[in-house]
């Protein structure tokens, strides 16, 4: 009938783009946020990156600390 249906893929983790050092986390378990939200900042080869959710989300856990070195593609938070 013309109609196009546009599937949105469920988000529902946000990993590492890179390997770095997390300096900070903004969010908690609990926290419902809006895409472009700051959740947690990334320092890679001393600049820091802030990483924004990508969609409207509640998290479910956070699975770094301050402080923790992170590798490409990890998991670091469930949505």
């Amino acid at each position: 009938m013309g109609m196009v249906s546009k599937e949105i893929p469920k988000i529902n983790k946000l990993d590492a783009p890179m390997l770095g050092n997390i300096i900070n986390v903004l969010v908690s378990k609990g926290d419902k946020v809006t895409k472009g939200d700051p959740l947690l900042i990334l320092e890679v080869m001393k600049m820091e990156n802030v990483i924004k959710a990508p969609a409207d989300v509640t998290i479910q856990k956070i699975n770094v600390l301050v402080g923790d070195n992170v590798n490409k593609n990890q998991t670091l938070i469930k949505f």
